[in-house]
């Protein structure tokens, strides 16, 4: 497997990523279980939904922003970028 030379940028954007989708998970957690809502015993608000909706769409620009990257034009195997590109970002950010 090659080892890839990411450009600064794009570790910032596999971190902003992963920022976006701990707050989606962040929001989901918060949520009452299916099982109260289905039984009646809970309801999601609307703020919920929304803040909810808010989550998805932000991760979905990170995500957008993360590969449409112009670096992502020159390499070969993608998928062992991208694997490389999440451990790469999580070891510089933990410093």
């Amino acid at each position: 497997m090659a080892d890839y030379d990411f450009p600064p940028s794009l570790l910032e954007a596999q971190r902003a990523y992963d920022a976006a989708d701990a707050r989606v998970q962040e929001v989901t957690d918060a949520l009452p279980s299916s099982m109260a809502v289905l039984s009646g015993e809970a309801e999601i608000s609307m703020e919920q939904r929304q803040a909810l909706a808010d989550a998805r769409a932000e991760r979905l620009h990170r995500l957008a922003v993360l590969y449409h990257d112009a670096w992502w034009d020159a390499v070969e195997d993608q998928r062992a970028a991208r694997l490389q590109l999440q451990e790469a970002a999580k070891a510089r950010g933990a410093h």
